[in-house]
C-alpha cells in the first residue's frame, strides 16, 4: 500500500463493510495504538470476530494480509502529530464563521494530503499515456464532476488534446455510444455511486473505448468494475451532501496533476502550444471622452 492512508480508507469502507468487518472497523478506529500491536488472532477476538474475517477486510483495504495492514497502521499513526485526533472534523450547529472557515479550509487541506497518499504514480503514468494516445478523451460526469470535467477538458485542449464534455447527460449517453477502440472514457464521480456516469462507463467500456474512473476508494464500487484504470480521491465528506467542497478539491488537484504529466511528456512542444493558445486578456477600452 505504500502509506495510502489505510485509517481514512476504513472509513470509507465502513458503510459498505459487512456486520463483522464493521466490528473490526470500528475497534481499529476506538483503539488503532492497540490493534497495532495486537495478532491477528487477538483482534479477532476483541472484535468478536475471526481471522478469516480480518484478513478478508485487510485484502479489501488494498493490503496483502494482516501483517501489511498492521505495518501500515504503525506508519499512519507515526505521520500522525502526537495528541492529534486521527478523524476530520465536521461543521456542527452553532459554529461561527471563524470555526466554519477554520474546519472547511482544514477539511480541504486534510483531503488533499490523503489524495496524495491514496494516488499511485505507476496508475498517473499509466493514465497519462492513456490520455496523450487517445485519438479523442470523452468526460463524463454530473453536477460538480461535470465541473471538473469541463476544466480537464479546458486543459488538454490548450495543448490541443480533442475533448468531449456535454452537459446534458442524454447527450454523454450518446457520446459513449458512439465511441470504441482508440477512445478515452474519463469518469468522473466522487461517490462512484452516481447511476448516469456509471452507465456512461459502462457503455464505453463494452464498446471498446479505454475508460479511466477519478473516484473514492471503495471496493465494491460499481463505477471500478468498467474502469482500465482508477484514481483515488480523499475528501472529508459524508455521500449524502449539500454540495461537494473538499471532494472537488481532491479531484481538480488530481486533474492538475495528470495535466502537467501530460505537458511534461513534450515539455517543448507544449509549451509552444501554451503560447500559441494563450488568449491575451486586455483592459477594456474607456468609453467616449475618457482618458
Amino acid at each position: 500500500m505504500n502509506g495510502r492512508g489505510l485509517i481514512y480508507l476504513l472509513k470509507e469502507h465502513k458503510q459498505f463493510a459487512s456486520p463483522a468487518e464493521r466490528n473490526v472497523i470500528d475497534y481499529v478506529q476506538s483503539n488503532p495504538r492497540e490493534a497495532s500491536m495486537q495478532s491477528i488472532q487477538s483482534l479477532a477476538e476483541a472484535t468478536y470476530t475471526s481471522p478469516s474475517t480480518v484478513v478478508r477486510l485487510c485484502r479489501k483495504l488494498g493490503c496483502d494480509g494482516y501483517k501489511e495492514f498492521r505495518r501500515e497502521l504503525i506508519y499512519e499513526l507515526a505521520l500522525a502529530p502526537e495528541g492529534q485526533d486521527v478523524s476530520l472534523e465536521g461543521i456542527v450547529e452553532g459554529d461561527g464563521p471563524e470555526q466554519i472557515v477554520r474546519k472547511v479550509a482544514g477539511s480541504c487541506k486534510k483531503s488533499i494530503e490523503l489524495t496524495v497518499r491514496l494516488v499511485s504514480n505507476e496508475t498517473l503514468t499509466t493514465c497519462v499515456e492513456s490520455i496523450l494516445s487517445a485519438r479523442v478523451v470523452d468526460f463524463f460526469g454530473i453536477g460538480s464532476s461535470l465541473l471538473v470535467a469541463h476544466d480537464f477538458e479546458m486543459k488538454l485542449m490548450r495543448i490541443n488534446k480533442e475533448c468531449h464534455v456535454y452537459d446534458d447527460w442524454h447527450s454523454q449517453l450518446l457520446c459513449a455510444k458512439n465511441t470504441g477502440e482508440g477512445a478515452l472514457g474519463v469518469a468522473i464521480s466522487y461517490s462512484g455511486l452516481t447511476s448516469e456516469t456509471i452507465e456512461c462507463a459502462r457503455v464505453a467500456h463494452e464498446r471498446g473505448a479505454e475508460v479511466i474512473a477519478i473516484t473514492r476508494f471503495c471496493a465494491d464500487s460499481p463505477l471500478v468494475k468498467y474502469a482500465d484504470a482508477v484514481v483515488y480521491t480523499a475528501a472529508n465528506e459524508p455521500l449524502v451532501r449539500s454540495g461537494a467542497m473538499a471532494s472537488r478539491m481532491s479531484q481538480l488537484m488530481v486533474v492538475d496533476m495528470l495535466y502537467a504529466m501530460c505537458v511534461m511528456r513534450n515539455r517543448e512542444h507544449n509549451v509552444s502550444l501554451l503560447r500559441q493558445n494563450y488568449i491575451e486578456k486586455r483592459p477594456p477600452k474607456g468609453r467616449a471622452g475618457e482618458e
